[in-house]
């Protein structure tokens, strides 16, 4: 089985009308509604069952236990052993006791869903469960399930979170699950395609397309909070986005071919100090969505679905056309 592996990173994301969910419940509205599968609570009271109800537990949740126990362990002793390890014995009862926003979270879901089936409407979403992720990513996804690692967003304040850094604590929160939620879904739909010519500002085009897309699908976005940007680093990058485009270009960094500088200005980060020794992590991401933006401003009957083709983050005159020109 595929495993796409994300650090979003990450529940289940449904489709609307269009998509039915796990038990085809309906949001007030009609629209589909978007569900938690909570196998982290049934996971937790497997040792108490019986033989027969611990049979119909595996094969409810063969797919998971395939993610979690492994393919080929999805035996009674092995999930058992599983049940009693310390990653579910630990974080279960924190995440019982912490998880406290699932109506609200699915709300915001089924409004996220709403508005992807129209911006995307070739986008099937998966079933996603919360679990717990024993691993860094906080979502993991087959081709027909998420699991979403709850344990991964219990607070910035959460002691086990005490040897993250605090731009990792920072987005360890339930308001930004759904932004992780939204993006692992988009990703995994659209993943980035890169030719051997591919440069760091084919990159930044792309998730800055992935960035335009959450900050108008999902109801109230906050780029900071997207970004996981405190209010000082959204204040210079705001202040400092001209100067931040002028370093890159002097430097000879937007067209690079080298992949690694690309992961280094683009994925999460403590700073960028190749653009300035104050400069928060993302910078070119932020950038690449300010570029989309524009873009988009100036071309309003472009199909969002096509800013996630390869014909647009890799074109090369995607940028002159974008009409990009920070102060």
């Amino acid at each position: 089985m595929k495993h796409i592996l994300l650090t979003l990173a990450s529940f289940i994301l449904l489709g609307a009308a269009s998509c039915k969910d796990n038990n085809g419940r309906q949001a007030p509205d009609g629209t589909q509604k978007v569900e938690i599968i909570r196998f982290d609570r049934d996971i937790a009271a497997y040792p108490q069952r019986d033989s027969t109800e611990r049979a119909k537990f595996r094969d409810r949740y063969a797919g998971v236990l395939m993610m979690t126990v492994g393919p080929d362990s999805i035996t009674d002793e092995a999930v058992l052993t599983y049940a009693k390890g310390k990653g579910v014995t630990m974080f279960v009862p924190d995440i019982r006791q912490r998880f406290t926003a699932q109506d609200s979270i699915e709300n915001t879901l089924t409004d996220i869903s709403y508005n992807l089936s129209d911006m995307l409407p070739g986008m099937r979403w998966k079933i996603i469960y919360g679990g717990v992720s024993t691993y860094n990513q906080s979502i993991l996804m087959t081709d027909t399930i998420m699991l979403v690692g709850l344990n991964h967003y219990l607070g910035k304040d959460y002691p086990a979170y005490v040897y993250f850094e605090p731009y990792q604590r920072d987005v360890k929160t339930q308001s930004h699950l759904p932004y992780d939620i939204a993006e692992a879904m988009i990703v995994g739909s659209y993943p980035y395609t890169r030719d051997e010519n591919a440069s760091l500002l084919n990159r930044m085009l792309y998730d800055g397309a992935i960035t335009y897309i959450l900050m108008t699908s999902i109801p109230g976005a906050d780029i900071a909070e997207l970004l996981g940007y405190s209010p000082e680093e959204l204040k210079w990058v705001t202040e400092n986005e001209g100067n931040a485009w002028r370093r890159i270009i002097e430097q000879g960094y937007l067209y690079s071919t080298d992949s690694s500088l690309a992961d280094r200005m683009c994925r999460p980060s403590p700073a960028s100090p190749s653009i300035h020794p104050d400069a928060p992590g993302r910078v070119c991401r932020y950038i690449g969505y300010r570029i989309v933006d524009s873009y988009m401003r100036n071309h309003p009957d472009f199909s969002t679905q096509q800013l996630l083709t390869p014909e647009f983050y890799n074109a090369t005159s995607t940028l002159v056309d974008a009409g990009y020109s920070p102060k």
